[in-house]
């Protein structure tokens, strides 16, 4: 068991020092997942490492399996051994060439004999599904594979405990649903004691508990369904809106019992079930299939006609002399239109951002902004990490980069920092900060307003809320928005289709390197083949409004 007592992690010192925890007392026993919830700087990863010894308390205790770390080194290494740590992006953790000898890095560390260690490296790969990858280079492989593979290094450390940080915020639709399964079957099945940092629902609804951090405290813990039906308010504070979450209160509200506990899937059972054996109105059926739709599929395009400011026509594209990554790609945005690209991890998606925006240079085809062929630096461009592309003294010299680059005069610099700043947020007082000083809420602002003060015509959002809290990514989608109103083409690349849904006029599908379904949401809402034809499988809130109006069909019929 690991047993976290009045826990206070400090940082800084004198005036700027800040408690990341203040007081916090959590639990996690084996087989068992959990949940951590809370706002972007609630002091969620700093209890991630101080559970893995990663980080010590400067007041309180910490005892994994009676062991503290703050003893000694052999304890501390011994904590390290017994609870495995996954960060957000695998590629931070990697240390090898080959996959099989990532996986060995660990065993080989504890000093253990060759055959244990092989012994260990493949059935650490075979519990992740990646036994046929041994000898892949890692770099080789897809984000959810790499993500998989660095499950698999702790794995064969075979730890007591493991500590998810964020672990499938990069993660495509397809590769989610086997995530959350391999969870349950390393909780479940495996007896290891799970607990994971998430902002996801569907994370948060499958979970055995949930545990809520607000600054530094933690202010609820207890069950899923004791979180979204008793404690609504607090609920909707901190997680991300989903028709899923939504879905699962309409069956609350038609009388879903609570040993039968709040995964959608079960939940949508369980009506179905009732509403077979008459225990349920057939209107609790409309309710929740009208939760399930996400706000804004199904509303019809809202965009007038305007003219295509960003153009790509018939682009191809290939690393070095391998095979074409992008085929015959033409896509056209207009002003004040905002275009979902969404597709498998590995489709072309950034790999076609890149191109539009100039830094990568297309075998043939063509790029326009506004008529003109495109130059570098004409479109902007945040990548999924875009707090990455910080380096200068201070958030307003940051801002500033771009449009000085440019040649604009420092009048005109003086006017994009504060255009760009009050786009996403940012206050007067934050503009003469150290950007690695943030929070990863402003840092990650920052960044979109160092991309914002190019004033484009044009830009290209890659993943732009991975990671963030509610409010964060509240605040991304006005950005968006806001760029869009203000006449300018923008592309959002997102494995979160649902989440997008209302803010975004057009969906492009990819698959292989080639669009394969455009449409509006309505369209995509309408359309039972389109997700099939990207190789993708369509959200859970699609899955369970397709069972539902089968049901209501049977019973209308």
């Amino acid at each position: 068991m690991i047993e976290v007592t009045d826990a206070v992690v400090r940082f800084g010192a004198g005036d700027d020092e800040v408690a990341a925890l203040d007081g916090a007392s959590v639990s996690l026993v084996p087989g068992e997942v959990v949940a951590l919830v809370g706002a972007n700087g609630s002091g969620k990863s700093t209890l991630a490492r101080l559970l893995c010894a990663m980080t010590l308390a400067d007041e309180g205790s910490v005892a994994v399996d009676g062991i503290d770390p703050a003893t000694g080194d052999r304890e501390r290494r011994e904590v390290r051994r017994r609870v495995g740590f996954v960060q957000q992006h695998p590629s931070d953790q990697l240390v090898s060439t080959l996959v099989a000898d990532e996986v060995a890095f660990g065993p080989r560390n504890l000093g253990l004999a060759p055959d244990e260690v092989s012994r260990r490296v493949a059935r650490a790969l075979d519990v992740v599904g990646l036994s046929h990858t041994g000898a892949h280079d890692t770099q080789a492989l897809s984000g959810g594979q790499q993500q998989l593979l660095a499950i698999a290094g702790i794995l064969a450390m075979e730890p007591a405990y493991i500590v998810l940080d964020e672990a499938t915020s990069m993660l495509d639709s397809c590769a989610r649903p086997g995530m959350r399964a391999l969870v349950d079957h390393l909780a479940h099945d495996e007896g290891l004691g799970v607990i994971q940092v998430t902002h996801d629902p569907l994370e948060i609804l499958v979970s055995d508990r949930v545990i809520v951090l607000d600054a530094g405290r933690v202010v609820f813990s207890g069950s899923p369904a004791s979180f979204i039906g008793g404690h609504g308010a607090l609920w909707d504070a901190t997680v991300v809106e989903d028709p899923c979450a939504r879905a699962v209160r309409a069956c609350i509200a038609a009388g879903l019992p609570e040993d039968v506990g709040v995964a959608p899937s079960d939940a949508v059972s369980w009506l179905l079930a009732a509403i077979g054996q008459a225990r349920v109105p057939t209107a609790s059926l409309e309710s929740v299939l009208r939760a399930l739709m996400p706000r804004g599929w199904g509303q019809g395009e809202r965009l007038e006609r305007a003219d295509e400011r960003l153009v790509l026509s018939r682009i191809d594209f290939a690393y070095d002399r391998d095979a074409c990554v992008l085929r015959d790609v033409s896509l056209g945005v207009r002003g004040g239109e905002v275009v979902l690209l969404a597709g498998r991890s590995g489709s072309g998606k950034s790999t076609l951002a890149c191109v539009a925006a100039g830094l990568y240079e297309a075998r043939s085809g063509t790029v326009t902004l506004d008529g003109a062929p495109l130059r570098p630096g004409a479109v902007g461009i945040a990548f999924q990490r875009p707090e990455d592309q910080l380096f200068c003294e201070s958030v307003r010299d940051e801002i500033a980069f771009a449009p000085r680059n440019l040649g604009a005069s420092e009048t005109q610099v003086s006017a994009s920092v504060r255009m760009a700043a009050e786009l996403v947020g940012l206050e007067d007082d934050l503009l003469d900060r150290y950007p690695f000083d943030l929070s990863g809420g402003q840092a990650r602002r920052v960044a979109i307003a160092s991309v914002l003060s190019l004033a484009s015509g044009a830009y290209l959002f890659d993943e732009p809320t991975a990671g963030l809290d509610a409010d964060g990514r509240r605040s991304l989608h006005r950005v968006v928005r806001a760029c869009a109103e203000r006449g300018c083409a923008v592309v959002v690349i997102s494995h979160d289709l649902e989440e997008w849904a209302a803010e975004v006029d057009r969906v492009v599908l990819m698959a292989a390197g080639a669009v394969v379904w455009e449409g509006t949401p309505a369209d995509l809402s309408a359309d039972a083949d389109a997700f099939a034809s990207a190789g993708m499988r369509p959200p859970l809130s699609f899955e369970l409004a397709h069972r539902i109006r089968a049901a209501l069909g049977e019973v209308r019929a």
